[in-house]
C-alpha cells in the first residue's frame, strides 16, 4: 500500500514539471496574477539570460559623487606648515693686478668658496621665515689693495667656520601690504626693489659689489622692520628701520628709509628712494673718504641721502638699469659741524640669451662713491658672460677695472671665474 501511494506521488510532481517545462514565456505571462501581468508590447522575445552571466553596462546618466562623511575644510588645508631646504656652493679663481699693501704684494692666483644652506618655512601658505647657515673663504680685495672700490660680490674669511647669515620673517597684512622683520643680515634691498633686476645677485648677477646695486641700499644696519604697500599696480611705497644687531636703537650704525615706485609701462619701473642714517655711511663699495668723510674724527655723523634708480625691458633680451645717488653727511659733533656732498651713478646693461640660449652677458660702466672734493673720482668698468649648462651648473667669467683707486695709483684689474652649484 504505501509502495502504491508513492508512486502516485512521484508520477504526479513528473507531471507538473513537464508541463511548466513546455510553456513558452508567453504562455507563462498569461498564467501569471494579474497583479503582475506583463503588457503584450513588453514581453520577452529572447531567452532570459541568467545573471551571472551579464556583463556589465556604462551608465549614460551623469556621474554621482558621493559626498565624504566628514566634510574637508580649506582653511584647514591651508594652514599646514612647509619647509624647503635649497643651497648653493660658489667657487671663484681670482687673479689681481694693481698696487698693493706691502704685506700682500703676492701676485699668485687664488681660490675660495662660499657655502650656503637656506630653510624656509611657511606657517600659512602666505609668508616665510627664512633661515641661512654660510661660510665664505674667498680672498678680501679691500684687503689686498686697501680699498672697498675692488671689493667684489663675494668675499669673507670666515676661516670655514659656519655661521648663521640670515634670520628674518615676512608676512602679510591684507591683500596689499607685507611686513618684513630682520633679526639678522637684514638689508634696505630686502624691502624695497633696487631696481637692477638682472645683477643684484650675489651669486648670479655682477661680480662687483658695486655692480649689484646703488650704494645707498647698503646704509644702516642689519637688523629692524619694514614694510611694502601696494596702492595698486603701478604704485608701491616701502619704509622701513634698520639698526646694529646688538643694539637696534644704539648710536653705532642706523638707517629709516622710504621709497616709492612707480611702473608707469609694464616694461619700465623707477624708484625714488631717501633715507636719513646716523654713522652708516660705509657702504664697502667707495672711497675711503667717501665711506668716512671726515677721517675718524667724528662719532656722530647724520646723513641725509637720495636715490634715483629705474629699470627698462627694451626687448626680450635687452635690459637696461642705472641709478645716480647723493649723500649730504654732516659732522653734528665737530665743531662748526662740517658738512661733506658723496656722490655715485652706474649705468648697467644685460643681455639674455647672448651667443647661446641659457646665457646673459653683462656690462657695467659708472663711478662709486666719491666725495665732491676728489680731484678725480674712480671709474668702475666691469663686463662679465654669464653661461648656465644646466639648472644646477653656472659659469661666470668676467674682469673688473678700477682707474685711479686713489691718487697716484696705478688701476686695479681683477680677472675671476665664479662656478655656481645650486642644490
Amino acid at each position: 500500500m504505501f509502495g502504491l501511494t508513492r508512486l502516485l506521488l512521484w508520477s504526479g510532481f513528473l507531471g507538473v514539471v513537464s508541463g511548466v517545462t513546455q510553456k513558452s514565456p508567453s504562455a507563462l505571462a498569461e498564467t501569471a496574477p494579474s497583479s503582475v501581468r506583463v503588457p503584450e508590447s513588453q514581453r520577452l522575445e529572447e531567452p532570459i539570460i541568467p545573471v551571472w552571466q551579464l556583463e556589465p553596462r556604462e551608465s549614460s546618466g551623469p556621474e554621482l559623487h558621493e559626498e565624504p562623511l566628514i566634510p574637508v575644510s580649506d582653511e584647514s588645508t591651508d594652514s599646514i606648515s612647509s619647509t624647503e631646504f635649497s643651497g648653493e656652493a660658489v667657487f671663484s679663481w681670482i687673479q689681481a693686478a694693481g698696487d698693493r699693501q706691502e704685506s700682500k704684494n703676492s701676485n699668485e692666483p687664488s681660490f675660495g668658496s662660499r657655502i650656503r644652506l637656506n630653510l624656509e618655512t611657511s606657517f600659512s601658505g602666505e609668508d616665510q621665515f627664512r633661515l641661512r647657515l654660510q661660510t665664505t673663504n674667498v680672498v678680501e680685495l679691500d684687503d689686498v689693495f686697501d680699498t672697498d672700490l675692488a671689493r667684489l660680490s663675494i668675499q669673507g674669511a670666515d676661516q670655514y667656520q659656519v655661521s648663521l647669515s640670515r634670520l628674518d620673517y615676512q608676512f602679510p597684512v591684507g591683500e596689499d601690504t607685507e611686513v618684513f622683520v630682520q633679526a639678522i643680515g637684514g638689508s634696505i634691498s630686502d624691502i624695497a626693489d633696487p631696481l637692477n633686476p638682472l645683477f643684484s645677485s650675489s651669486s648670479r648677477g655682477a661680480i662687483s659689489r658695486f655692480g649689484q646695486r646703488n650704494p645707498l641700499y647698503r646704509q644702516g644696519g642689519s637688523t629692524g622692520i619694514g614694510l611694502s604697500h601696494d596702492f595698486n599696480d603701478r604704485i608701491n611705497i616701502s619704509l622701513g628701520y634698520l639698526g646694529d644687531n646688538q643694539d637696534v636703537f644704539s648710536n653705532e650704525e642706523s638707517v629709516a628709509f622710504a621709497q616709492l615706485t612707480l611702473e608707469p609701462a609694464d616694461s619700465i619701473r623707477f624708484g625714488l628712494l631717501y633715507t636719513y642714517g646716523l654713522n652708516g655711511l660705509d657702504t664697502g663699495t667707495g672711497s675711503q673718504q667717501a665711506n668716512d668723510p671726515f677721517l675718524e674724527q667724528s662719532d656722530a655723523i647724520n646723513s641725509h641721502s637720495v636715490g634715483l634708480q629705474g629699470t627698462a625691458k627694451i626687448s626680450e633680451q635687452l635690459t637696461l638699469s642705472g641709478w645716480t645717488g647723493y649723500t649730504r653727511a654732516t659732522a653734528t659733533d665737530l665743531s662748526n659741524q662740517p658738512h661733506a656732498d658723496i656722490f655715485n651713478w652706474a649705468f648697467t646693461l644685460g643681455y639674455k640669451n647672448l651667443f647661446r640660449d641659457r646665457t646673459l652677458g653683462g656690462l657695467i660702466i659708472g663711478r662709486p662713491p666719491h666725495v665732491s672734493s676728489d680731484a678725480q673720482p674712480a671709474w668702475h668698468l666691469e663686463v662679465f658672460y654669464q653661461v648656465q649648462l644646466n639648472e644646477h651648473i653656472t659659469l661666470t667669467p668676467g674682469i673688473v677695472v678700477i682707474t685711479a683707486p686713489d691718487p697716484n695709483r696705478s688701476p686695479i684689474v681683477v680677472g675671476t671665474l665664479r662656478t655656481l652649484f645650486r642644490f
